[in-house]
């Protein structure tokens, strides 16, 4: 989803910086540059495909890209091409490859979802990048994802024989997990969300994922854990093999999961262009699914629980509809907006730090 498109006037390889921030997600990738009236956001699913022959059509989407990479300092994709994002999954839909299966593609695939997610933009001969990344495991992940990121990329977007484009990124910094969604929570407007003077606790409702966090005053993570069940992808699993979507469909198999998120983030329930409508099946699993993982992200957090002045949840998952509701029974502030959180956050941090030159 583009939110923003500005008319580009034609640049140069003086091109000025733009500061980006990159959420690099399981589920989601989304991208943030820039700010004020000039910000743009991309989203797109986090699949890759590589393409190794001559495609039918050019295939285009506000939600998938195409790039062949011509030259640069990634050597090994020299002469390859690849779609992201929903194009990789309409060329191949059962073997394209999702970053929610193995957290390493998270890091092998970075630069190519960021390309795709360009590849949505209006055409610029030149893109020069300041960036803060994220990453699941800072320690083991960070070097290797900056050295598959970083440099200069000519590449052609939505075709081999298109005009070229240089893209030039600088990886200013990656943080870990939580802290662009953190920097959006202390800076948000009229009131913020969280208060940085005191302990803060957050719930990550991700598409694999449900990570609780507890943050010190300022910011540093005292602790947090990834919960053994899963995050969002589980309660669109349950749906699909649910008994009465079964038998509608007449097949004996699951419904497809990527029409019940179509039909649960637009809110109708609809299940794609069939006559079902589902919204009695999500709210019968979505109460069983959130109650669950609240009670393991509370024992999770229990010793820290009466001392934090802020409790918040972040994540595509607190978008869900009645999510927001159940979550303030509990006394936990759904963050508006939780699945751009992350990102935003992210791109202020590579404002500030372009601006001081760092």
């Amino acid at each position: 989803m583009v939110m923003t498109q500005p008319t580009q006037a034609e640049l140069t390889r003086s091109t000025p910086a733009i500061a980006a921030g990159v959420d690099n997600g399981a589920g989601l990738v989304k991208l943030v540059f820039g700010s004020g009236s000039q910000q743009m956001k991309v989203r797109t699913p986090s699949k890759v495909l590589e393409i190794k022959e001559e495609l039918h059509d050019v295939l285009t989407s506000k939600e998938g890209g195409h790039f062949f990479y011509y030259s640069g300092e990634r050597e090994d994709l020299i002469g390859r091409e690849f779609l992201t994002g929903t194009l990789a999954a309409w060329k191949a839909p059962t073997t394209h490859i999702k970053l929610s299966d193995d957290p390493v593609l998270k890091v092998e695939y970075a630069l190519h979802t960021l390309l795709g997610g360009l590849a949505t933009l209006p055409f610029r001969p030149e893109w020069n990048l300041h960036l803060v990344l994220f990453i699941h495991n800072k320690q083991v992940f960070q070097t290797p994802l900056m050295k598959k990121t970083s440099g200069t990329h000519v590449i052609s977007f939505n075709g081999r024989n298109t005009s070229h484009s240089r893209v030039n990124l600088k990886v200013s910094l990656v943080t870990p997990e939580g802290a662009g969604s953190y920097g959006y929570c202390v800076s948000s407007k009229p009131e913020p969300l969280i208060d940085r003077t005191a302990h803060a606790i957050a719930f990550d409702f991700g598409t694999s994922t449900v990570i609780p966090t507890v943050f010190a005053p300022s910011g540093a993570i005292i602790h947090r854990q990834v919960l053994e069940v899963g995050g969002c992808i589980d309660l669109l699993s349950a749906i699909a093999s649910d008994s009465e979507l079964i038998q509608f469909l007449g097949s004996g198999k699951a419904g497809n999961v990527e029409t019940i998120r179509q039909g649960i983030e637009n809110q109708s329930f609809q299940y794609g262009t069939r006559s079902f409508n589902f919204r009695s099946i999500y709210a019968r699993h979505l109460k069983l699914w959130l109650s669950d993982r609240l009670r393991l992200a509370f024992k999770e957090i229990q010793e820290w629980r009466d001392s934090a002045q802020s409790f918040v949840a972040w994540g595509g998952g607190v978008e869900m509809p009645g999510v927001a509701k159940m979550l303030a029974t509990q006394g936990i502030t759904a963050v508006p907006k939780g699945s751009w959180a992350n990102a935003i956050g992210l791109q202020r941090m590579a404002e500030g730090r372009l601006a001081r030159g760092k």
